[in-house]
């Protein structure tokens, strides 16, 4: 650990001033300002407009103003500024992590790190890749959040805003071109009064860019994204009781490749695949496979009213939210045909609607509460094709040649619930804030398999269907309705122990959904497949015990938690070695560690921030977890992971920055910064392999900028990994390479990071 420190201050010492940290100054209209010290940041993480120093959580918010002078367009750019919040891809899903907890790569999973857009769930994993254009701020609450984020905001909640239209007319142009990888973005944003009280705001953006792996079957660089994104909101008020803000936006993101690379091979493998079946195991940004492709639509339209009644408000938030996503993955990640790919067609639509009634604040008793319903609607189709290529291979595998199997999966879900939530000033300095929610959700499911053979198909069907039973898919179709109520409950105390410094503490218990196993290739009753998955699953229940305290001084800031959570019934997703995953509720575990940030306003125009989170992860009680190569299962034919690290669970992880800005004439500034984010060695697969080690590092970036003093324009030079580490997000064993090889060797796929890049970036406004 000592390195990483002397590392991060090395690197401040030699660069000087530096970009922001993750809780850096929200724009003027979020934010107050003592002059020559810190300025306040605004934050909504309890539903009211409050100080971040007075909120008694842990969260870390990150301004709109940072998000855009870094060139940053998504959330897993800006995780790497916040401790304890990881966000990965992997071959068919995004996973997004806090505290070392996240949900499996399963359709049929609500996400454990709830998302929130203006106010809206966005529970959907591929919704995670959604451009983050003219944002107003993005915080990241850490620890369950039931009482008003919700169901399955169990590991945290990642709440989004944008901007709003604004009386006066104002706009921006933005454009950004990064050499290394081609990359060009492109943004503008246009907001103004259309009449008396009716204000609108539109914003555009554009991006392409062409990848840094280089893909030798398909000669092409990759990963190369075409993203377009268009937002458009209306805002009535007339400056009576009444106000409304309607929002409309749509976005279409496509990608055709991914960053994976093939390593850590073992036995046979690179003898295997070699000649035409070859398959590079080098680190070296090149690989050969048939190709990844994949389009998200998603359209979203929000009504948000609020009506004074009196001294309360009410509010009402109405929302429609439909998602399509089209992928098509060689789930052999080789560049010879044995798997045609996995052809995903997932199809959501929500409807949801909140009413909550808040009372004024300031007053010895505040209170929220109010009412949430969400209808929704899930299809999923998926199938893979086994490549003619296997007809050459002999028996077995020859009967697998020219067949698929085609799973399709439906489901309906209504969930409603009631919250409330009280804050009870007991003294000037002692306040005690108690809440709760109701929930009571329905959902049903069908999931049907069924195995197809193709015109060069010569195994008779029998054969066929007893070749897939032996890589565990067999023909089925399976339904069922699953009913469920959760409560729960939280309570903290605060202390202002002085003008400047709070304490508090608190407990608080969430709850994840349960559902239903889209992806199983196998019946729950059957007798061939060994110990599979039941098609239900129950929701998953923390509790979580937290302490900590809040310093806000003139010119520093200084927050400090500590917590401790404790999960059960964990939803697992479960790798059987050839192509099926199944779920179950399998594990408990139990997180602790400590975060602590702080920022300080040095001099004029210099601040220094930094955060540093440990954390704590070890399973409990999980005794069916997947073994890797050669590792021997137990008596129950798998690996207990019990007192065990989970992946992609860093014992520490954190960042330090500096900012700064001076007038270098009477019209032009110079801003320069400089950032440092690091993390310790974790493990990259769900199965613990020792092979998938990823080694402690330390990413660098910076931002050199000329502007003008009234931001009229801006010219900025952005680099980011300046250390040029290769980082590996995420690894899984290799489909079908024990099978392939006959049992003698493997090897692993996983996703790696960009590396060093070099862009420059214009900016005019008006």
């Amino acid at each position: 650990m000592k390195s990483y420190f002397v590392a991060l201050l090395t690197a401040s010492a030699l660069a000087s001033p530096g970009i922001a940290f993750a809780q850096d100054a929200a724009p003027a209209s979020e934010s107050t300002e003592d002059q020559g010290g810190l300025e306040e940041i605004i934050v909504t993480a309890q539903k009211r407009a409050e100080g971040l120093s007075d909120v008694p959580i842990s969260i870390s918010a990150v301004s709109g103003k940072q998000v855009e002078s870094y060139g940053q367009t998504n959330l897993e750019q800006i995780s790497s500024s916040v401790p304890n919040l990881k966000i990965t891809q992997t071959a068919i899903a995004n996973r997004i992590a806090i505290r070392g907890i996240a949900s499996g790569d399963n359709k049929g999973f609500e996400q454990s790190v709830a998302m929130f857009v203006d106010g809206v769930y966005y529970g959907r994993d591929q919704l995670s890749r959604l451009p983050l254009i003219d944002m107003e701020r993005v915080e990241v609450l850490r620890g369950p959040q039931p009482t008003l984020f919700g169901k399955n905001a169990i590991a945290g909640a990642v709440n989004i805003t944008t901007r709003s239209p604004t009386d006066e007319f104002e706009g921006s142009v933005t454009g950004l071109y990064e050499f290394n990888h081609k990359e060009f973005q492109l943004n503008g944003v246009l907001s103004g009064p259309l009449s008396d009280g009716v204000e609108a705001r539109v914003v555009g953006y554009y991006r392409t860019m062409d990848g840094y792996f280089y893909n030798q079957k398909l000669d092409r660089d990759e990963p190369s994204v075409d993203e377009k994104y268009v937002r458009g909101k209306i805002e009535f008020d007339k400056g009576g009781p009444f106000a409304a803000e309607l929002k409309l936006e749509y976005a279409d993101f496509e990608a055709k490749g991914q960053p994976r690379d093939v390593f850590g091979a073992v036995g046979n493998y690179n003898t295997v695949f070699q000649g035409p079946f070859f398959v590079s195991t080098n680190p070296d940004y090149v690989r050969e496979d048939n190709g990844y492709e994949s389009r998200n639509k998603v359209f979203g339209a929000t009504l948000n009213a609020d009506l004074e009644i009196g001294e309360h408000t009410l509010t009402s938030i109405s929302s429609l939210l439909d998602y399509k996503t089209r992928e098509i993955v060689d789930v052999d990640f080789s560049g010879i045909s044995f798997l045609d790919g996995t052809n995903l067609r997932e199809d959501y639509r929500q409807y949801s609607q909140e009413l909550r009634l808040a009372s004024p604040g300031g007053e010895t008793f505040n209170y929220i509460g109010g009412v949430y319903y969400q209808h929704a609607k899930l299809d999923v189709q998926d199938f893979t094709r086994f490549n003619p290529t296997f007809l050459a291979l002999g028996a077995p595998f020859s009967a697998l040649g020219d067949t698929r199997n085609d799973r399709d999966y439906a489901q309906k879900s209504d969930l409603i619930s009631a919250f409330a939530q009280g804050e009870l000033s007991v003294t000037d300095q002692l306040r005690i804030t108690a809440g709760a929610r109701f929930n009571h959700e329905k959902k049903s499911g069908r999931r049907t398999l069924a195995i197809v053979k193709g015109p060069l198909s010569t195994a008779p069907l029998p054969v066929v269907t007893a070749v897939f039973r032996a890589l565990n898919i067999e023909a089925h179709s399976v339904s069922g309705k699953l009913s469920e109520d959760s409560f729960n409950p939280m309570v903290n105390v605060q202390y202002d122990a002085t003008d400047d410094l709070m304490l508090y503490a608190s407990f608080a218990r969430g709850t994840k959904a349960g559902g239903f196993d889209i992806r199983s290739n196998s019946l729950p009753t059957s007798t061939t497949v060994a110990k599979p998955g039941a098609f239900m699953f129950e929701d998953e229940s923390a509790d979580n015990f937290e302490a900590g305290l809040k310093y806000k001084g003139r010119n520093i800031a200084f927050n400090l938690s500590l917590y401790r959570t404790k999960y059960k019934d964990l939803q697992v997703n479960i790798f059987d070695g050839t192509l099926n995953f199944n779920v179950r509720n399998a594990a408990a575990a139990t997180t602790q560690g400590v975060e602590a940030d702080f920022r300080a306003a040095i001099a004029d125009g210099l601040t220094i921030s930094g955060a540093v989170a440990y954390l704590d992860f070890k399973f409990t009680n999980f005794t069916d977890g997947q073994c890797f190569y050669l590792q021997a299962p137990g008596p129950n034919g798998f690996c207990d992971y019990s007192g065990k690290r989970n992946a992609l669970s860093p014992k520490w992880s954190g960042n330090l920055n500096v900012d700064y800005t001076t007038p270098v004439t009477s019209d032009i500034k110079v801003a320069f910064n400089v950032n440092a984010d690091f993390s310790s060695s974790y493990i990259a697969a769900a199965n613990l392999d020792p092979r998938t080690h990823q080694d402690g590092y330390v990413k660098l970036g910076a931002r050199l900028a000329l502007a003008q003093l009234d931001d009229r324009w801006e010219v900025a030079l952005i680099g980011r990994n300046l250390t040029n580490q290769r980082i590996l997000q995420t690894g899984s064993a290799m489909p079908l390479a024990t099978t392939i090889t006959r049992g003698a060797g493997n090897a692993y796929n996983g996703i790696v990071d960009r590396p060093r890049t070099i862009a420059v970036q214009l900016t005019g406004r008006f």
